[in-house]
């Protein structure tokens, strides 16, 4: 695995979605590889999606950019560039209804404590 993926892997799962978004975009740019740029493209989204919902409060946000990454992701499982892909995508479609079945603008609890995040393979 990409060192700069697992830096923004690390900052991901720290919820320092913001961080983790720029080191992303800055792989997103440098790839030659569609199918690479298209995954990182996901996962730019996912960290944004994230950032909107825990640090601006807005939920339509949060659940239009997940639910665009994991159209993105599906084709990319079982795993990708050492990413646990079926994981990942599971626990942000779960987390995308779980947003839609609440009308609060601010995460909770149980939210915070249950945010996905991106498992590696081996």
């Amino acid at each position: 695995m990409h060192d700069k993926l697992k830096e923004a892997i690390s900052l991901f799962n720290r919820r320092a979605y913001f961080e983790s978004h720029e080191i992303l975009e800055g792989m997103w740019q440098t790839a030659t590889e569609e199918a690479d740029k298209t995954f990182y493209e996901s996962l730019i989204r996912f960290a944004t999606g994230l950032h909107l919902r825990f640090n601006r409060r807005n939920r339509q946000g949060a659940i239009n950019l997940l639910t665009q990454g994991l159209m993105k992701i599906e084709e990319y499982r079982p795993t990708h560039l050492g990413v646990d892909v079926v994981r990942l995508y599971d626990d942000i479609a779960a987390h995308v209804e779980s947003l839609k079945a609440t009308e609060s603008a601010d995460p909770g609890f149980l939210e915070r404590w249950r945010v996905p995040r991106i498992k590696t393979v081996e």
